[in-house]
Order: C-alpha cells, then sequence, then structure tokens
C-alpha cells in the first residue's frame, strides 16, 4: 500500500468514528430530555390515576372504611349536590343508593344469598319467592305465623334467654306473602296517602317478611311505646348474640326509607349481626360494602 492509498484509508475510519461519536451523542440527548428509558417519549400521555391519587377529594373519599372503588363516579357527584356533607356522610348515602330516589334503579334480590338476602326500596323479591318456613309455637307468637326455618331456631334460642332474664317477648307478625303484603300497602295508601304508605308500610315485593327472616315483636305491656320498654332495652343490648338486628333504627330513616320501628328485629346470622352492632351500621351499609361489591 502506497502512502496514498494510506492516507485514504486513514481517513476513512476517521470519518467513521465521528459518525459513530455524533449517533451516541444524540441518543444519549434523546434520553435526557425524555426523563429516561422508562419515560414515554410524548410527554402529552399522563397517568390519569396518579392525578386522580392526588386529587384531595378522591384522597379523602379513599381513606374511608366503606369506600367502594366502582361507586367513586358517584360519590363525587353526591358531593357535588351536597357540598355541606361530610366524607363518612357521602360514603354511607351512596352505599345504601339514597343518592337515588326511593323505587328507582332496583335490582331484583339474589335469592342465592341465604340469609342474608337483602329487601329494600331497591332490591326486590320475585313475587312467587317462597323461603323454607316452619309453623311457630304459641309459646312465642300471638295468633298463627311462620318464619323462616334457621331463623326461627334462633329465634326461639333468643326468646328463651329472654325469659331467664324476666323479660317477655312475642311476635305479632313474621312471614306475610306477596298478596299480604299487597293488601296492607294498599290499607294505609288508602288510609293514608302514598307518601305515608311508603314511609310505613313496604310496597309488595319490597317486604322482609316475604323472606321470613323478620319479626315484629311486642311486649304484653301495652300501656308503653315499645321503645320505651324493659324488653326492648334487652334486644338492643342482645338480639345481636342470636343473629338479629334492629332492621330500622332511629336517625337512620333517610337510609331505610323506613320510620324507626323498635319492633322489628332481622335475622342475618350471628357473626353478622355482631358486626353491625359493634360498627353501629345499617344492613343496608353492610351488604353493599361486604356481599354486593
Amino acid at each position: 500500500m502506497n502512502r496514498r492509498e494510506r492516507k485514504k484509508l486513514i481517513i476513512i475510519i476517521v470519518i467513521l468514528l465521528v459518525l459513530t461519536i455524533i449517533c451516541f451523542s444524540g441518543v444519549a440527548l434523546l434520553k435526557n430530555r425524555n426523563g429516561g428509558d422508562d419515560v414515554p417519549v410524548n410527554p402529552g400521555n399522563e397517568n390519569n390515576e396518579a392525578n386522580e391519587a392526588l386529587d384531595p377529594v378522591v384522597a379523602a373519599l379513599k381513606k374511608e372504611t366503606y369506600f367502594i372503588e366502582s361507586r367513586l363516579t358517584r360519590y363525587l357527584d353526591y358531593i357535588k349536590n351536597n357540598p355541606d356533607k361530610d366524607m363518612e356522610e357521602v360514603i354511607r348515602s351512596v352505599n345504601a343508593n339514597i343518592d337515588y330516589a326511593f323505587y328507582t334503579n332496583e335490582v331484583e334480590s339474589n335469592v342465592n344469598d341465604g340469609t342474608l338476602i337483602i329487601v329494600n326500596k331497591f332490591h326486590k323479591l320475585p313475587e312467587d319467592y317462597n323461603p323454607d318456613l316452619v309453623d311457630m309455637s304459641s309459646a312465642y307468637t300471638y295468633g298463627s305465623f311462620k318464619m323462616e326455618r334457621t331463623a326461627y331456631e334462633h329465634y326461639k334460642e333468643m326468646c328463651d334467654a329472654a325469659a331467664i332474664d324476666g323479660i317477655h317477648l312475642y311476635n305479632v307478625s313474621a312471614y306475610r306473602s306477596y298478596e299480604r303484603q299487597e293488601y296492607l300497602y294498599n290499607y294505609y295508601t288508602k288510609t293514608g296517602g302514598k307518601d305515608y304508605a311508603d314511609a310505613t308500610s313496604a310496597r309488595p315485593g319490597y317486604s322482609e317478611h316475604q323472606t321470613g327472616l323478620a319479626s315484629d315483636i311486642i311486649t304484653s305491656d301495652e300501656d308503653k311505646h315499645f321503645e320505651n320498654t324493659k324488653e326492648y332495652a334487652w334486644l338492643i343490648a342482645n338480639s345481636y348474640k342470636y343473629g338479629f338486628i334492629l332492621r330500622y333504627p332511629k336517625d337512620k330513616e333517610y337510609i331505610t326509607g323506613y320510620i324507626f320501628e323498635p319492633w322489628h328485629y332481622r335475622y342475618v346470622g350471628i357473626e353478622v349481626a355482631k358486626y353491625i352492632y359493634e360498627h353501629d351500621i345499617t344492613y343496608d351499609e353492610y351488604y353493599a360494602y361486604f356481599i354486593e361489591k
């Protein structure tokens, strides 16, 4: 190789080295501008979930015990319409569906839930729903009534325990058929109007009594309102131990849709009843968070 050819080869090598350096420098510059390999080239692709987490309202909602992710949009809408409500109340209200009007957005009650089936102004029983019923003994009821088998066994245990404490409990209404509830609702509508009927009685298909899991309990002392009796005090302190809850408590009317009914007890099982008692929530709230979601 002569001198001229050697010079030409050196020039080619130098050019290739320069091009290689320029190429690597360009790649490094591009990475630095975009924050590294893991950052998208397009800065407009923002992470919506990250932004959501930074929103103080959303962050506050997610800290609440009974927050349900799938109801986030409804929580936010409820806050817009009710800016005076705190976060706990927002969660409580939306979980109980009261961001909807009663008897709207209805679904059929899940009959496969067994003794945990929910029936309220948003969950309706089939007209032909037939629970496993047994006849109640006259020792536990005034009149002839039936109750769901499992609930009745625990009801008898509760009444027997109460009797040992000198408390006498009597059922005056347990299972009601669809047709019976229809008659009662129409009666209340006729005598007091539709608003009165909706506050004091369930529409046919929307009554817990059709499940056979509920009992209306009274005392032999007819001169007192039931909430002022020793029987009521005993039930509040002890009914959960036998799987029963006060279904329509005082100050929760806006959630349950019914007036305070100190006489109405519903069987949900001991574990669930204990949780509801200890956390002071309604069954509507419990069902939404632990079963329905």
